[in-house]
């Protein structure tokens, strides 16, 4: 009896190690089966603001996980529809609504007549913990982060597809909660995947 209680307290112990040392990568290993329930989130309004979409009020950057901008863009063709790029592949999203303001390269648009189209947003299960990070600059530091997922998916009546995936990463703080999800520029979060089926 004394033994298996041994035993039992041993593996306890090693699991709590293993997740303070390998939460993250646990977590990411859980992420790429299952994630939480998707939640419907606002589309609109549409803003292309230079850096990526602005998608219902929330910043969704073109930054993939290397930091870097990946070969994406959006531009306006000579019928003033934004036409969204990734490689070669083209997909028309919508019509211009407002011009861009002097000197800046945002413009604001709309989905065509047929379109379909929805913004969600998922949660990593399994926060995980951060006893060792420290804030240099003074403050708090958070005691656990938790992965964030965004999905945007837009069909055309013609049947051709974009979907666009994000990770973005929140902290939470004894005493104040969860922040914002954000891009961390941290090697971990920013844009996923982009596909384009039958443009």
């Amino acid at each position: 009896m004394i033994r298996t209680a041994i035993l039992v307290l041993i593996g306890v112990v090693a699991l709590g190690v293993l997740w303070l040392a390998a939460g993250r990568r646990i977590a990411l290993l859980l992420d790429g089966i299952v994630t939480g329930p998707a939640v419907s989130l606002p589309v609109e309004p549409l803003v292309y603001d230079g850096g990526g979409f602005v998608i219902g009020g929330k910043s969704m950057t073109f930054g993939e996980i290397n930091n870097l901008r990946g070969d994406t863009d959006a531009v306006l063709d000579s019928s003033g529809r934004v036409v969204f790029t990734t490689g070669h592949d083209t997909f028309v999203m919508g019509v211009l609504t407002a011009p861009s303001p002097s000197g800046r390269p945002d413009f604001h648009f709309q989905r065509e007549t047929g379109d379909e189209v929805s913004f969600s947003e998922s949660r990593s299960l399994l926060p995980w913990p951060t006893p060792f990070q420290i804030n240099w600059l003074g403050g708090s530091s958070p005691s656990l982060k938790q992965y964030v997922y965004y999905r945007l998916a837009w069909k055309k009546p013609s049947g051709a597809r974009l979907e666009m995936q994000w990770r973005f990463e929140r902290d939470y703080y004894s005493g104040k909660g969860w922040t914002e999800p954000l891009m961390m520029w941290n090697s971990q979060t920013g844009l996923l995947s982009v596909k384009i089926h039958g443009s």
